[in-house]
């Protein structure tokens, strides 16, 4: 599985490469200027085109004499050839035409937009942005052409976009083989009353309320029979689900459960946080503690390799703990934050969610970390994966084909300890572009 990147993806354009002489009044008075400020550009898509290309940026402070905006793309090699003249006289398709709107433009480009020779905007390219004002020609008389210091390359990457708000706190996250999302409700916060409730989010969208009756629902999973296991935090049990939202009772006495994963042969692994254990409940309903100790410190998100190896997400520090098929435990990785949230496994790598760091990483096998996800500040911001930004994030999921990665985020920011309310959900994913 190889890892596509780019770079750089952010322009800031502040130059001015070419400025008319502003319709002065020949006697000191200062000239309009029809100048703007403060603009990106970002790839945020994956269409090889100049749809994959997204633009921000401030409008003039005079617009009332500009009549539009034209975003431009120069090949790096050409830019230095460029000019005021060049960009007057481009035709149609070779500029992308923004209307004035009286506020900021954040705006995508079009897919058949060419570029200042004529070519078709294409991946592994070096374009420069610029962006020409255009003049009324009444108040002002003449075009400014501002240029950026940066270029911008297209290449394939990660996206990170919102899917839908719920209103719960972010407990559980899993996906069914149709590709159906199950997210449950925590609760407000972590410390406050439980959630009760289970949201179902089909691949298009649609929620609606799957099931209820449970006591702070956290962690979850699906097991072979098809029914989803919900592990109840202030209720002290896992809970069965059927297909059909049917909620009874399947396991009791643990003490803080949070993650659950099933091992090939029916048992149950479940991840205490309360008392630093993980239980073990068999096919039979027998309850047992497989592993504990001070390596755990509220161990949360649990997940199962195809060798019958464990992994724990400790949610009070930065560990993920490794624990064999004999029960032997060990520090696996460690992760920013110093607090976790949940672990899954797909296709022979782990995915963590660092919850503190508002980040997501892979893990191999040998404990080696990549980040996938989040740049580390606390947000909302969708867009390339690596940039964009996540709140607290929770548990996750991947869909059947792997081409999207879930994840539960809080939608409170600002003001918002990492203790404070978790509620309510942004179920987010993380679209992927792999070989």
């Amino acid at each position: 599985m190889k890892r596509l990147f780019y770079a750089p993806f952010i322009l800031l354009l502040f130059s001015t490469l070419a400025c008319g002489s502003d319709d002065g009044d020949g006697g000191g008075k200062q000239p309009l200027t029809i100048g703007i400020s403060f603009v990106t550009a970002l790839d945020v898509e994956n269409q090889g085109n100049a749809s994959d290309i997204a633009v921000t940026f401030s409008p003039s402070e005079n617009e009332a004499s500009v009549t539009e905006y034209r975003v431009i793309l120069v090949k790096n090699t050409a830019v230095a050839n460029f000019d005021l003249m060049a960009a007057n006289a481009l035709v149609s398709t070779r500029y992308h035409p923004i209307a004035k709107t009286g506020s900021a433009i954040n705006t995508g480009l079009s897919a058949s937009l060419q570029d200042s020779d004529g070519d078709a905007i294409v991946e592994g390219t070096a374009y420069r942005v610029l962006v020409l004002t255009v003049a009324d020609g009444t108040t002002v008389t003449e075009n400014h052409l501002f240029l950026s210091g940066t270029s911008l390359t297209l290449a394939k990457t990660d996206i990170l976009e919102t899917i839908t708000e719920l209103p719960i706190g972010t407990g559980g996250v899993v996906v069914d083989a149709a590709g159906n999302v199950y997210c449950a409700d925590f609760g407000r916060s972590l410390s406050g009353p439980p959630g009760n409730s289970l949201y179902k989010i089909t691949p298009e969208g649609q929620v609606s309320v799957f099931a209820t009756g449970f006591v702070g629902a956290s962690g979850n999973t699906i097991g072979a029979d098809g029914n989803i296991y919900q592990s109840n935090i202030q209720g002290g049990t896992v809970s069965q689900v059927t297909p059909e939202g049917q909620v009874s009772l399947y396991a009791s006495g643990m003490s803080g459960p949070v993650g659950v994963i099933f091992d090939p042969e029916g048992n149950l692994y479940v991840a205490n946080c309360s008392d630093n254990t993980v239980k073990k409940v068999t096919p039979e309903g027998n309850v047992s503690i497989f592993a504990s100790g001070t390596i755990f410190s509220c161990p949360n998100g649990i997940a199962i390799d195809e060798d019958g190896n464990l992994y724990v997400a400790n949610f009070s520090n930065a560990s993920v703990v490794k624990i064999t098929p004999e029960g032997q435990s060990s520090i696996f990785a460690s992760l920013p934050g110093n607090n976790n949230g949940h672990i899954t496994f797909f296709r022979n790598k782990l995915y963590v969610v660092a919850r503190a760091a508002n980040q997501i990483y892979e893990l191999d096998l040998q404990g080696n970390s990549t980040l996938i996800a989040g740049s580390g500040l606390r947000g909302h911001m969708d867009g390339p994966a690596l940039l964009g930004t996540l709140s607290l994030p929770n548990d996750l999921g991947f869909s059947p084909d792997g081409k999207y990665l879930y994840v539960n985020d809080t939608k409170p920011v600002l003001g918002t300890p990492a203790s404070s309310d978790i509620q309510p959900t942004f179920l987010k994913r993380v679209r992927l572009e792999r070989e």
